[in-house]
């Protein structure tokens, strides 16, 4: 006969089980230390972060020998000497303005003349008076801080039917919330504006090609003398289209990325300095 196997004792297929369990946990350790482990040496590509914090811009405003005629046309041929500022960007300046518009400035001894070209399919402008709240419709704003005190700056609105709202406006804060007050009762004396159209207002069903803007705003309305050569004022320019969708555009832009739309952030105006060149001697404007 033959000898019947064995069988184990339960106390030694016992220390076989426990043996057999750490060696699954010992090599289930290993792999989660080798994974880690690639993890850290290859980590992740992340796209980088798109920042508004960098210098702010500066533009060289030149003079002009001659008086610009205010009639919204450009036609006058100190324009076509002058360097567009920067271009507008989204106003959180995460990516380019997706409407086109171009902004010139020079100046002579009364007045410091703004331009805007603006690009746009679908013109839209329901405000006819004075000081309406022309920023609900199609506009550009200029803002200025002749004294680069922050807290105390003028605002221009014009829209496409060349309503004006122009202001003073107080922010503590540099910041736009409810502290800031705006004095829209105030009107800059002597301040000349004009505007020319390629369309038709208000029309879904046609495709319009813009319109453009001049403007000459009298240092005497801002209760200030003829800029010495290379004076410095703070400033902003901005457009609001509101077409298939709203865009806020702007040269300096006031947001982080993410950020909502919101102008009255005067810690992010650029700087505007008055050259003593002539326009005409250089088209170069930097």
């Amino acid at each position: 006969m033959t000898e019947p196997g064995r069988r184990p004792a339960p106390r030694a297929k016992n220390l076989a089980l426990l043996a057999l369990f750490f060696a699954l946990v010992v090599m289930i350790v290993i792999v989660v230390v080798l994974r880690h482990a690639r993890r850290v040496a290859t980590p992740a590509v992340r796209p980088a972060r798109v920042t508004t914090k960098a210098d702010l811009p500066t533009y060289t405003v030149l003079r002009t020998a001659k008086p610009i005629t205010i009639d919204g046309r450009l036609d006058d041929p100190v324009w076509e000497r002058i360097r567009p500022v920067s271009a507008l960007t989204i106003h959180d300046g995460t990516r380019a303005a997706t409407v086109l518009t171009e902004a010139k400035l020079c100046w002579d001894d009364r007045n410091l003349y703004v331009t805007f070209t603006c690009a746009d399919k679908d013109l839209r402008a329901r405000f006819t008076k004075r000081d309406d709240p022309v920023c609900s419709d199609d506009a550009v704003e200029v803002f200025l801080c002749p004294t680069n005190n922050l807290t105390d700056y003028y605002e221009f609105e014009v829209n496409p039917r060349n309503v004006v709202w122009d202001g003073k406006d107080h922010n503590p804060d540099l910041l736009p919330n409810e502290k800031t007050t705006y004095d829209d009762k105030w009107n800059c004396a002597g301040l000349l504006t004009a505007v020319h159209v390629d369309g038709t207002f208000d029309d879904r069903t046609d495709i319009d090609k813009g319109w453009t803007v001049e403007m000459a705003i009298p240092f005497a309305g801002l209760n200030r003398k003829t800029p010495a050569s290379d004076e410095r004022w703070r400033a902003n320019l901005f457009r609001i289209e509101f077409g298939a969708s709203e865009e806020y555009d702007a040269w300096s832009p006031p947001q982080n990325p993410g950020e909502p739309p919101a102008f009255h952030v005067p810690s992010r105006f650029g700087s505007l300095v008055f050259s003593g060149r002539a326009a005409a001697a250089s088209a170069r404007n930097r």
